[in-house]
């Protein structure tokens, strides 16, 4: 059903650009409606081709530290959630989950001057007013400063856009549940759907 695009009245899931990345994935699993849930809306949708494609063809998904594929494997190699911005300064830089979220906030909020002093925390890492290493930095624990340069530029483009995987989850449970009951129940599930926007003469013919 949700391959064939067949979502008029499944939540989330209705509308025709949605119905062109259902089509084109083919989804297989509630990772992947989690993940269009996420991608389809302004700024990730620049991911939706690089996702389509890597995951029809995962032998094309890349890596640029061998750090990153724990992280990023479930999407195809391509950052989705913020979550996953904030696994990956934790385990690239030694952040731990608070500071990990105080840069995923200065991210999204865009605050340059936060993320400025962060990129030198998350490239070089930090020490306390005592001199002691408070968090190591991505370069410490073996990831060439370019590399980790060019690793947090992408999480800055992204964060300011980017959907918490938690929310994108609810939501993914719910397309499920109504696309199930569509087509188990589709006599039923119509009825409830055109009840649902009775007032609606436009709706209803549709």
């Amino acid at each position: 059903l949700l391959a064939n695009a067949q979502t008029d009245g499944v939540f989330q899931l209705e509308s025709a650009g949605m119905k062109q990345v259902l089509s084109k994935l083919s989804p297989s699993c509630l990772e992947d409606i989690i993940a269009c849930v996420a991608l389809y809306r302004p700024g990730p949708m620049d991911s939706i081709p690089e996702y389509l494609e890597n995951s029809h063809h995962p032998e094309k998904v890349t890596y640029k530290t061998p750090l990153l594929k724990p992280i990023l494997d479930v999407t195809y190699g391509c950052i989705v959630y913020q979550e996953q911005v904030m696994e990956i300064v934790r385990k690239l830089a030694g952040y731990s989950y608070g500071r990990a979220d105080l840069v995923r906030r200065a991210m999204s909020k865009k605050k340059l001057d936060v993320m400025a002093q962060e990129r030198e925390y998350f490239v070089h890492g930090k020490f306390d007013e005592n001199g002691n290493l408070e968090l190591p930095g991505a370069v410490r624990n073996g990831v060439p400063e370019k590399i980790a340069n060019e690793i947090f530029d992408e999480m800055s483009s992204f964060a300011s856009y980017a959907f918490n995987k938690s929310h994108a989850a609810g939501y993914a449970v719910v397309c499920y549940q109504t696309a199930w009951l569509k087509y188990y129940y589709p006599v039923e599930f119509m009825a409830a759907l055109m009840t649902s926007v009775i007032d609606n003469n436009a709706k209803v013919t549709e």
